[in-house]
């Protein structure tokens, strides 16, 4: 009786482990086609994932993710035309993006 709870509660983990998962994965690449549509900077999509753990993105609206926005957008700006770019977050959290070649999706 105590092994069916046992593995009745590790199936309930498993499952909200997998939509945790897959809400930063969605997070991730709608922060990756923000970035692309609204500042030109195409970038890898495992940068987008680093990205999106590192500023702990979990809703695909969110203030970390907002702000990440803006701070692409302004090195874009600046004319940062090299493989990376460097962002800081109002938190002192660096995150390094690369950016995708023409040929990645």
């Amino acid at each position: 009786m105590k092994l069916r709870i046992f593995g009745a509660f590790a199936i309930i983990l498993s499952a909200a482990g997998h939509a945790q998962a897959d809400d930063r994965k969605a997070a991730a690449m709608f922060f990756r086609d923000v970035t692309k549509s609204t500042c030109g900077f195409k970038m890898t999509p495992e940068s987008a994932i680093k990205a999106a753990t590192a500023l702990g993105m979990s809703d695909l609206i969110s203030e970390p993710g907002l702000l990440a926005v803006s701070a692409v957008c302004e090195e874009v700006k600046r004319g940062n035309k090299g493989k990376t770019i460097e962002i800081r977050v109002p938190d002192n959290r660096k995150v390094i993006l690369e950016r995708a070649k023409w040929w990645q999706e």
